[in-house]
């Protein structure tokens, strides 16, 4: 009886964890991508491998207290919806509010990618973003000065 138990439970867990992460991929999948403009900041670690540590424009404005970022969708005769670039304290269609706390913006602060190709991401400007959530953003990639997306 006790490894039934177990059993069930310990399917239950693994079917309401796939449940959570199949939640959470759907909701990226459907985002629009929004774009934060980035600031520099250290490219490597030695145990993490490469990845760039991403700092946001907007947390120097922001200084020590909540953010709230705007962006403006336009849609167009097509009826293909553009993405703005998220502006501290603008007045926009989508917003959203980043909490800081624990001294940090909650924001996603690093995004890795394969070794040794540190070099094509020099050229970033701007980290593409998508809203999961209420008030929580994903960083998907990470995009040039004209908002080209670095492949």
């Amino acid at each position: 009886m006790r490894n039934k138990l177990f059993f069930v439970f310990s399917a239950l867990l693994c079917l309401g964890l796939a449940g959570w992460a199949y939640r959470t991929h759907a909701a990226q999948k459907l985002a629009y991508t929004f774009y934060l403009e980035t600031a520099p900041a250290d490219p490597r670690a030695l145990l993490s491998g490469d990845y760039m540590q991403l700092r946001y424009a907007f947390e120097w404005e922001a200084r020590q207290k909540d953010a709230v970022l705007c962006a403006v969708q336009k849609t167009g005769a097509d009826g293909a919806v553009t993405q703005g670039v998220l502006t501290l304290n603008a007045a926009g269609d989508e917003c959203v509010r980043i909490a800081y706390k624990n001294g940090r913006h909650r924001v996603p602060h690093q995004f890795y990618f394969q070794e040794g190709a540190g070099k094509k991401y020099e050229a970033a400007r701007y980290a593409a973003v998508r809203k999961i959530g209420k008030d929580r953003l994903s960083v998907v990639g990470l995009a040039d000065e004209n908002l080209r997306l670095i492949k």
